[in-house]
């Protein structure tokens, strides 16, 4: 059977249909209505972002492309988000989830602080702090005064006869009588 030089008409609609549908799902990726990480569209445009006037805190979407309002601490969080208002953790915070999904078949859990020596968002970066104790948003070491207060009121320098057992004896004040103190009875 031989193929005919000119495409047939029915098959040039059913190509422009497909090209056509394609070009309208990019152009979609963008919308309101879309929330998983996989719409992401090739280039990104600051234009199609949402507004984040109102938001106390922000994080970057799952494609990258938009500053998202970011979910706090004991908040909803969704696993694969991406452009929805509150939904992913802030700074220092990490997406602890339920075993149960939604009513829409999505994971959701609740927001909590980075584990110890963690920090960033999703808790992704290690602190390199000595003690591994750093601030869980920006992962700057932290200096904690109450162990400073400790430490500066400890005797730094050696000091003579006050340990016990150094062999030097240090005469003592006389005040006490040496005889055997009583209790009187009652």
């Amino acid at each position: 059977m031989l193929y005919p030089a000119t495409p047939h008409p029915v098959m040039s609609l059913l190509l422009l249909a497909v090209l056509s549908s394609l070009m309208l799902h990019d152009a979609e990726a963008w919308s309101a209505g879309v929330k998983y990480a996989v719409n992401c569209p090739d280039r990104c445009s600051v234009d199609r972002c949402g507004d984040t006037q109102r938001c106390t805190r922000t994080v970057l979407d799952d494609c990258g492309c938009c500053q998202v309002c970011a979910a706090g601490r004991n908040e909803h969080c969704y696993r694969t988000v991406s452009g929805m208002h509150g939904v992913k953790c802030g700074p220092g915070l990490f997406c602890e989830f339920y075993k149960d999904e939604d009513d829409y078949g999505d994971e959701y859990g609740i927001c909590k602080d980075c584990p110890y020596g963690t920090y960033g968002v999703e808790c992704r970066m290690t602190c390199s702090c000595k003690g591994g104790v750093c601030d869980r948003e920006t992962g700057a070491c932290l200096t904690l005064t109450f162990f400073a207060k400790i430490a500066s009121k400890l005797k730094t320098g050696p000091q003579i006869g006050s340990e016990v057992g150094s062999g030097q004896v240090v005469a003592q004040s006389t005040d006490r009588s040496t005889a055997p103190k009583r209790l009187n009875p009652r």
